[in-house]
């Protein structure tokens, strides 16, 4: 059972990191070509939105940005 739970903890931390890749590929794509490079996303828009909705909730948004950096900060630990 600990080797499933171990497999599926290194498939989502694999496609976590994925994702942040491909975030910051499309953040450099859009301010090397403009806002319409990537697919006609604004991605900075969409990231500086969210930052400002997780800022605009107060006590809760802190708390949300404190378990997404909980979790970046725990993926590059070993276990």
């Amino acid at each position: 059972m600990k080797e499933i739970f171990a497999n599926v903890r290194g498939v989502l931390g694999m496609a976590i990191e994925l994702g942040i890749s491909l975030i910051a590929i499309a953040v450099l794509v859009q301010i090397l070509f403009g806002t319409q490079a990537f697919f006609g996303q604004n991605v900075v828009a969409n990231i500086t939105g969210l930052i400002g909705q997780l800022g605009s909730e107060g006590l809760v948004g802190l708390f949300a940005f404190g378990v997404l950096i909980y979790v970046f900060n725990k993926r590059g630990q070993p276990t």
